[in-house]
């Protein structure tokens, strides 16, 4: 059943909804219709400029839900332009605005936040994200997990991904804190 919505937050709603109901996760639809999962995420939780029109069109006729022509198109990057309110970090655990540390032996990293203001990392262009992946919860500054699941934010490594994991949270720890004191996170 395809539906034109009135309004840009029903629009973005009716996609979840058709995602959900053609029993799709986040990553199968980006797959299928070639952005990323990050991208998806930021689309559901209003974010309309997160793709292109291109890719906005794949995925509602993908879930069944009827692209609003162009004059309302325009009011859905219109009503998100500015980019949300909160904070922002980048999930790439390479990103030097994410500074690994160790809980025992456990590896985890803690987003300093975005340099800039955009929808895009300054330092390695990764869509950022707003929310907890796990739960969706908003996220805090200053905090590595988050705290309402306690999920960590930015997934870190597979094991084995370098020789010396200890040497290698060193070496991105002073790059971070570089980036850090640069942009004045």
């Amino acid at each position: 059943m395809r539906a034109v919505m009135d309004t840009p937050r029903d629009f973005l709603a009716a996609l979840r909804r058709g995602r959900l109901a053609a029993g799709l996760t986040q990553s199968a639809l980006a797959q299928k219709v070639g952005c990323k999962q990050s991208a998806l995420s930021m689309l559901e939780h209003g974010s309309a400029t997160a793709v292109s029109r291109e890719t906005l069109a794949r995925i509602a006729d993908a879930v069944g839900v009827e692209l609003p022509p162009e004059p309302a198109a325009a009011v859905l990057a219109a009503a998100a332009a500015a980019p949300p309110a909160g904070f922002a970090f980048c999930p790439d655990f390479e990103c030097p605005t994410n500074m690994p540390y160790f809980v025992g032996s456990e590896l985890l990293l803690l987003p300093l936040g975005s340099a800039g203001a955009g929808r895009h990392c300054a330092a390695c262009g990764e869509l950022l994200e707003r929310a907890c992946r796990a739960c969706g919860a908003p996220v805090r500054r200053g905090c590595g997990c988050c705290t309402a699941c306690g999920a960590p934010l930015v997934a870190a490594p597979a094991a084995g991904f370098a020789p010396d994991p200890r040497a290698w949270a060193a070496e991105r720890r002073a790059a971070a804190a570089a980036f850090s004191k640069a942009f004045a996170l």
